[in-house]
């Protein structure tokens, strides 16, 4: 069944390629090397030549990988990444998985989520969760806070981003009643831009924490600016 859904998320990628047929062998042939070897690594060239756009996520203590953008549905995002796993993000938050040992199958009230906001950042954000072997319409709600302006390097180029933290509060509720309950991701945004560069979260309170860079866009900004 993953497998299934790995192959028609990448099937559907060749209706994001306009223009000839060597277009879209490049585009499938990045996705085949972003999937290929977990240990992969890009220099900033083969980034900035890449047909697909590339992000770099480290689990718990496994190995970064990459993960390839497959598929656009306005605000959502679909990437497909080497362990057969399908993020799916909102403004760069993720709200469904597929192939995971706990699947997020649903994330609710998108619309007040603060990174989609092109104004002043909202203080706080409910939405409820559907988590596999946790619970249905699980009541999540955390708070959002702007910490600053920091220095932090990406691909051996220096950006200033502003770092923001999301306090998280998971409901009381089996198999995490003994367990902390509340955790902090954090996303760092290009200070200029307010594109987002980087984050760390996670799902649910014994979960992986996340770590993703997102190698592109950090390599267009790269070129914008000279770096």
């Amino acid at each position: 069944m993953k497998s299934s859904l790995l192959l028609i998320s990448i099937s559907l990628l060749s209706l994001l390629v306009t223009g000839c047929s060597s277009t879209i062998q490049s585009y499938v042939k990045t996705i085949n090397l972003a999937l290929e070897d977990r240990t992969v690594s890009y220099t900033v060239d083969e980034i900035e030549a890449s047909k697909a756009d590339l992000l770099q996520i480290k689990a718990g203590g496994r190995d970064a990988a990459s993960l390839a953008l497959a598929y656009i549905d306005g605000d959502k995002y679909r990437w497909v990444s080497g362990d057969k796993v399908i993020f799916t993000m909102h403004h760069g938050v993720i709200i469904q998985s597929e192939g995971l040992d706990n699947e997020l199958y649903y994330t609710g009230n998108l619309k007040h989520n603060p990174l989609a906001s092109n104004d002043i950042l909202p203080y706080s954000w409910a939405r409820k969760l559907d988590l596999e072997n946790v619970g249905y319409g699980l009541p999540i709600s955390s708070t959002w806070r702007v910490q600053g302006e920091e220095s932090r390097t990406y691909l051996g180029a220096t950006f200033t981003v502003t770092k923001i933290t999301e306090s998280v509060i998971f409901p009381e509720t089996t198999p995490f009643i003994d367990t902390s309950l509340e955790w902090e991701n954090t996303y760092y945004l290009d200070a200029k831009s307010k594109q987002l560069l980087a984050s760390n979260q996670k799902l649910s309170p014994q979960g992986d924490v996340y770590e993703m860079v997102y190698l592109s866009r950090i390599v267009r900004l790269m070129k914008s600016k000279d770096l």
